[in-house]
């Protein structure tokens, strides 16, 4: 879908179109689904913050402001709802914890399907990002995975830009540079 076809959906939607927003659902559930996983890792707890993030949006559907681009707009969204709901299951010591900061692990599964690399590349690369910090793994997953620019990471993480520029630069030197080292170790290995 196209970022002008989302718009528009969202601005019908604001207008009170039902089935806007249902089809804003289908098309943006799976990118929110697998951000949201990354935040909480409780798949079910993901399921209903964003069928809650739906239904709240369509109950302030008059209220909202148009969007520029609607997938970072979600984004955020959800990554607030999740938060809030996560602190009020803690209150309520449902959930022994959670850490508002972004938690990825990368799997094998995301890179076979964002990159094609060698098994062996693909080892290295995973141990290297899953060295980096937890704000830079959240800049690299929504600016590589996700697409988004720096603007819109910026929305998503309530950061400035220059900060998630710095945060995404630092993280590809990190990333450099231990891969530059891994690959020396190869070289001297042979």
């Amino acid at each position: 879908m196209t970022e002008e076809h989302a718009t528009q959906l969202w601005d019908n939607f604001r207008m009170g179109d039902s089935q806007a927003l249902a089809t804003l659902f289908e098309v943006y559930y799976d990118a929110l689904f697998h951000y949201g996983l990354k935040l909480a890792g409780d798949e079910e707890l993901v399921k209903d913050c964003i069928q809650n993030l739906f239904q709240k949006l369509w109950r302030r559907h008059e209220n909202l402001r148009s969007v520029q681009v609607v997938k970072p707009y979600l984004f955020k969204a959800l990554r607030r709802h999740i938060g809030d709901e996560t602190k009020l299951l803690r209150q309520h010591r449902l959930l022994p914890s959670y850490s508002d900061t972004f938690d990825v692990t990368y799997s094998y599964e995301d890179f076979l399907i964002k990159q094609q690399n060698t098994q062996e590349q693909s080892q290295q690369l995973l141990a290297a990002l899953n060295k980096l910090s937890k704000r830079q793994r959240e800049a690299l997953y929504l600016k590589f995975f996700d697409g988004f620019s720096y603007e819109k990471i910026s929305e998503v993480m309530s950061l400035n830009i220059q900060s998630v520029r710095n945060l995404v630069f630092m993280a590809l030197q990190a990333l450099r540079k231990a891969l530059l080292a891994s690959l020396f170790m190869l070289f001297i290995s042979q």
